[in-house]
């Protein structure tokens, strides 16, 4: 985790809030993603007769809570065991938490015996009557119940007291302050009912010996250091701070980093939440700190109304792609146990700057999304839309890896290319089966363009190597597209010799033609017999090299049975030249790449029609 990035924020935050009182600084906005969310206020009134005071329940009231006022309900996130700090928790089992309420937390306030706190000595009364008690479970369980779903799942509860006519939240009283004080620098040291503190000794953060450094310090939960081998010291929790030792200035610090980093530099990735932390080139550079952080807040803001109508998930990466290389971010892609908020680290991007960014979603799509191929190859609400490269798409093809995928692009790492035939297979295999179980129209073509377009992003970022000097055709030839044909010879030469990074191999094109071959046949069977007898020869899409050479002599031989099939002579030696003359090649493939090509001939086969012109056109090297 990048802590001395994060405390660099905190450091410059805490400049910026003025006159903010020290129990501010460890009040937690509930819901920190939502723009306002439900707050179920349950109102009590004191009452003072003959100088004798007393609590009475007055009403549940439903305010909305939000980054503007989330302060006055002095919420901070406790343990599972004893609830949270204060009276402000999450709702959910109302019932269970008011249990937890009467019988841990307000106990110890009464026992504090010291300021205000004899207001929840008085409530801790009032809530000992079963009947009392019931009451106020049975309103606040029908108001949670009354509201939707959604805002269900974003609400809490909290108290507020009126005393001489004035409302009193919970962050107005003295205790409550001192409770917040307290959780925020005891707890640093002390968990598990064990005090963890080193004296005299460097703080990990600032490298500064200090008089005490906490062994709980870190506001991030990576590991649980109140179970067997999560700690050193041969399991002694009392000897934590020696894993991480933090002063208590770095600690305030890094919680206020901390907080603003999942407040406001979180964010998901198709569908995996990260942390996008900047660092300046410079150390202590305030100034580009708060330009990039500024920055980044602004993007991710005006994301927000667009979230809905917009899925393109690239378009913060390449918004911050358009920005000079003044700082750089550390992605943190991480999955958070939402009962422990312990965060488990999947992946970890250090440094990258706005320009490597602008390389993977600016300049590298712009290359490859020109291709004809793509032109008009999908439908955005039932209209003709050219495809489009975007993050999604390998995200298709590494659905179980989107981890793994993002780091090779991003770090440029190289990529052996039979891992890449695997994952386009597993896909096209998956969709072959779904479009042969159900009712479900699943375009196999638009699996293959995808994968295409997937390879030429890779190739264009030099992850994945090709034969860039494959010699296609090296002389001149002359294809003719005779009238009453219907394959078109300069079609297919034409292709390859437009798409070097996918047939970069004599083998490779032949594999490709044989694809085609049985497109033909399917064609033809379509058309004279109503279905297409001959896929159930494709073996599920698992051909290796014997079945591929079967399937070759299988589709020749029910070919040659058609009246009018003399006319693809052409076409015939074509395949002969690069796929005959190739088998011994074969043997040295993949399953998967065999595969992957000789589908992509099936699925592509049907675009090679002439237009029933007569026309000669020459294809130069």
């Amino acid at each position: 985790m990048q802590d001395q990035a994060i405390v660099e924020i905190g450091k410059l935050k805490l400049r910026g809030m003025g006159n903010k009182k020290p129990y501010e600084f460890f009040i937690e906005n509930m819901f920190p993603k939502k723009e306002n969310y439900d707050m179920l206020v349950l109102r009590f009134k004191v009452m003072n007769t003959e100088n004798v005071l007393s609590i009475v329940y007055d009403s549940i009231d439903i305010e909305k809570a939000s980054e503007k006022n989330y302060l006055k309900y002095a919420y901070r996130k406790g343990s599972s065991r004893g609830g949270d700090i204060t009276f402000t928790t999450k709702t959910g089992d109302v019932h269970k938490k008011f249990k937890t309420l009467l019988e841990q937390q307000l106990p110890k306030i009464a026992a504090a015996n010291s300021g205000d706190s004899f207001y929840f000595e008085l409530l801790l009364n009032f809530l000992k009557d079963e009947s009392n008690f019931k009451k106020v479970v049975a309103e606040l369980s029908n108001v949670y119940a009354s509201l939707p779903k959604d805002q269900q799942n974003a609400s809490g509860f909290t108290f507020c007291f009126t005393i001489n006519g004035e409302d009193k939240y919970l962050s107005d009283f003295e205790i409550i302050q001192e409770i917040l004080n307290g959780s925020g620098t005891i707890e640093k040291s002390k968990k598990y009912d064990v005090i963890s503190e080193g004296h005299e000794q460097l703080c990990s953060i600032c490298f500064e010996q200090k008089p005490i450094v906490h062994g709980f310090a870190s506001p991030f939960k990576y590991a649980t250091v109140d179970k067997p081998g999560m700690v050193s010291g041969f399991f002694n929790q009392a000897t934590n701070w020696k894993n991480y030792p933090i002063c208590t200035d770095c600690s305030l610090e890094f919680e206020l980093g901390k907080n603003y980093v999942y407040n406001k530099l979180s964010k998901y990735f198709y569908g995996k939440s990260y942390f996008a932390i900047p660092k300046t080139l410079l150390k202590k550079d305030n100034n580009n700190l708060e330009r990039a952080l500024r920055l980044i807040e602004n993007l991710y803001d005006s994301d927000i109304s667009q979230e809905k109508t917009r899925k393109d998930e690239d378009r913060i990466w390449k918004l911050i792609g358009n920005e000079n290389d003044f700082f750089n971010l550390n992605l943190l892609f991480h999955e958070r146990d939402s009962k422990t908020d312990a965060i488990k680290i999947k992946l970890l991007l250090e440094e990258i700057v706005p320009s490597r960014f602008r390389l993977l979603f600016i300049d590298t799509p712009k290359q490859i999304n020109g291709h004809e191929l793509y032109k008009k190859a999908t439908f955005i609400k039932k209209e003709p839309a050219d495809l489009t490269f975007h993050f999604g798409l390998l995200k298709d093809f590494f659905k179980d890896d989107f981890y793994g995928i993002v780091q090779r692009v991003f770090m440029l790492e190289k990529m052996d290319t039979e891992i890449l035939y695997g994952r386009f297979m597993q896909l096209l295999r998956s969709n072959r089966n779904k479009s042969k179980t159900s009712d479900t129209y699943i375009n196999l073509k638009l699996d293959i363009l995808k994968a295409h377009m997937v390879m030429s992003y890779l190739q264009a970022l030099s992850i994945l190597d090709y034969n860039q000097n494959y010699p296609f055709m090296e002389k001149t030839i002359e294809a003719k597209a005779e009238k009453g044909k219907s394959f078109d010879m300069y079609k297919l030469q034409a292709f390859v010799k437009d798409n070097p990074g996918f047939l970069d191999t004599d083998y490779k094109v032949g594999i490709f033609s044989v694809g085609i071959l049985v497109r033909l046949l399917m064609n033809i069977q379509q058309a004279e017999l109503g279905n297409t007898p001959f896929e159930n020869k494709l073996k599920g899409y698992n051909i290796n090299h014997e079945s591929l050479k079967s399937i070759y002599k299988e589709a020749l031989l029910k070919l040659n049975q058609y009246k009018g099939f003399y006319a693809y002579n052409d076409f015939k030696d074509f395949v002969a030249q690069y796929f005959v003359l190739n088998a011994h090649a074969l043997p040295k493939m993949s399953n998967n790449e065999i595969s992957f090509y000789f589908i992509a001939g099936v699925q592509f086969g049907s675009q090679f029609r002439t237009d029933k012109e007569e026309k000669t056109q020459t294809i130069n090297e």
